[in-house]
């Protein structure tokens, strides 16, 4: 990401935050820190997501109010650092990283120093000004294959865990829930896809919404999603759906 960082402790895999009794929460995939303290968020981003700019605002709130206490000092704060690996690109700019932090509109050349940073990875895109290092690691997530001695290492690695027999059943358990998440996830995409478009020919009521969200059938909803492009009235789709 272009610092440099001297030690970092894995301080929960899958950790949950909660800053308040009623707050939403978060739930961290790996949550790690440096030995000065700085912390970061990796969230492992497989399907394509429209919310995800938010929900790496939400992750960096959540995680200041972690980190500081009652009484301490707002300078206590540290660094806060939210990458996302995607399999895709969520800004369609064919770029490998994407970086953001709080910048004036007047003056792009005054950062606000609010210790803020956020990375979009996509692995599939454009290599161009990314350091060998990081495309060493990008094109490994891509291929699976190592091109150099530290993803080497990890292709090592990887192998090691493969070959043990009870790591293999939980990750086989853990792999069959991320299919079944990645379904899921392509269904109420579709859903959502066709009520963005209902919304423009009207008001949709509860009862539609909700049957079109608890929808299963992807035949279904392939073909109420073609329907919902055609039609002008709610009325029309409920009488041809």
């Amino acid at each position: 990401m272009g610092f440099s960082i001297r030690e970092l402790t894995i301080v929960e895999a899958q950790k949950t935050m909660k800053a308040t009794l009623l707050g939403k929460g978060i739930r961290i995939d790996v949550y790690v820190k440096d030995m000065e303290g700085n912390a970061y968020d990796i969230e492992m981003q497989m399907t394509k997501e429209k919310e995800l700019h938010l929900r790496s605002r939400y992750y960096h709130s959540e995680m200041d109010s972690y980190h500081i206490k009652a009484g301490q000092k707002y300078k206590d704060l540290k660094k806060s650092i939210v990458i996302f690996v995607c399999a895709f690109d969520p800004f369609e700019e064919n770029r490998s990283i994407y970086t953001f932090e709080t910048m004036c509109s007047e003056n792009p050349e005054i950062v606000l120093e609010d210790k803020r940073k956020t990375f979009f990875v996509n692995i599939f895109g454009d290599r161009t000004g990314v350091n060998e290092k990081a495309v060493n690691l990008l094109d490994y997530f891509k291929t699976g294959e190592p091109t150099d001695e530290y993803t080497g290492g990890l292709q090592k690695r990887v192998q090691e865990i493969r070959a043990d027999s009870e790591w293999r059943t939980n990750y086989m358990t853990i792999e069959m829930k991320m299919d079944e998440r990645f379904e899921d996830g392509k269904k109420r995409g579709k859903a959502e896809a066709i009520l963005e478009l209902l919304e423009d020919c009207g008001s949709i009521s509860k009862e539609l919404r909700a049957r079109i969200m608890d929808e299963t059938n992807p035949d279904n909803l392939k073909k109420w999603l073609k329907l919902a492009t055609k039609v002008n009235s709610i009325e029309e789709f409920v009488r041809q759906m």
